[in-house]
């Protein structure tokens, strides 16, 4: 997996024999081409993943002028950022060495927080109208009025380099070692989180065996789920697995909290044959005399088919 600049690789977590520690090293990537930085597995007390940490030092350079940067970052289970510690006498400055207030760190929180900023479309030289050269940050000059909200005057390199670090193909590769180490107990902790973005993270990274393994905590999550997550889950589904006996009572019993598009993605992947007894009865009080795509598959379902 491509790094912010080169490569990524996953270390390995755990040794053989050894004690589980609170942190473990999990993968290491580039800041430069000069620079790495581990990122740890933080774990909880019951020794499933919690979230992830990474000492960053970088410089925040243009041209031959740098000045360095270093902080405690922290991410999720699926790479969101979350927040930032600073390291004790190494605090941050704008230009003229002015330090960063309290309210400056918590706006640089805010702005690395926002993963759609529009940071993401700006190359370093992109950032300033007009330039002179500084000793702090970089070089100088009007910020372009798109970024200005983006920024914090004075800072606007500083945000720029550690928006793109935080929020750059470190990411994806948290994102593999948590699926690299799904497990029941973990996946349940992150479905009682009915965190919908997270749920989605699940649901894309799931392969059919892992659909019939986390079935249960698929199930809770789709029952807890908002606007169109019930349906996308359903459609993510198996059929075979949808005609389980326990997915076919978990639908019989709440087919009537699902919304039109959630119960019709159901239908069409339920098969004729395969419906048991309390689904059949739960979808004959909705077979009425009425012209929707709905009924039309529910009449279908229920022509010709067997008890389970």
């Amino acid at each position: 997996m491509i790094s912010l600049i080169g490569y990524i690789f996953i270390l390995v977590l755990y040794l053989s024999g050894q004690e589980k520690s609170h942190e473990n090293p999990v993968t290491l990537f580039n800041v430069t081409e000069s620079i790495s930085a581990e990122v740890y597995a933080c774990i909880d007390t019951l020794g499933l993943l919690e979230h992830f940490r990474a000492r960053i030092y970088t410089p925040i350079c243009e041209g031959t002028t740098c000045y360095p940067v270093e902080l405690d970052v922290y991410w999720d289970l699926m790479g969101r950022f979350l927040d930032f510690d600073t390291i004790a006498g190494k605090k941050m400055t704008k230009l003229d060495h002015i330090p960063f207030t309290d309210s400056d760190y918590d706006r640089l929180k805010e702005i690395l927080g926002n993963a759609n900023s529009l940071l993401s479309s700006y190359a370093t030289d992109e950032l300033v109208a007009e330039t002179r050269r500084s000793a702090i940050d970089g070089i100088t000059g009007a910020t372009v009025n798109e970024i200005r909200e983006s920024v914090i005057e004075g800072a606007v390199y500083s945000c720029h380099t550690l928006w793109h670090l935080v929020n750059g193909a470190v990411n994806d590769s948290i994102q593999n070692v948590t699926r690299a180490f799904f497990t029941k107990d973990l996946v349940l902790k992150i479905v009682n989180l009915e965190d919908q973005e997270l749920n989605y993270f699940l649901i894309n990274s799931f392969s059919e065996e892992d659909y019939r393994l986390y079935l249960p905590e698929v199930l809770q999550a789709i029952q807890n789920g908002k606007g169109y997550f019930p349906k996308n889950a359903i459609e993510k589904l198996p059929s075979e697995i949808i005609c389980s006996m326990l997915a076919q009572e978990f639908f019989a019993e709440r087919f009537h909290q699902l919304d039109y598009f959630a119960q019709v993605a159901l239908l069409e992947k339920l098969r004729a044959g395969k419906l048991s007894k309390n689904l059949k009865n739960v979808l004959r009080e909705y077979s009425v005399e009425r012209n929707s795509y709905r009924n039309e598959l529910i009449k279908s379902l229920l022509t010709d088919i067997s008890f389970q």
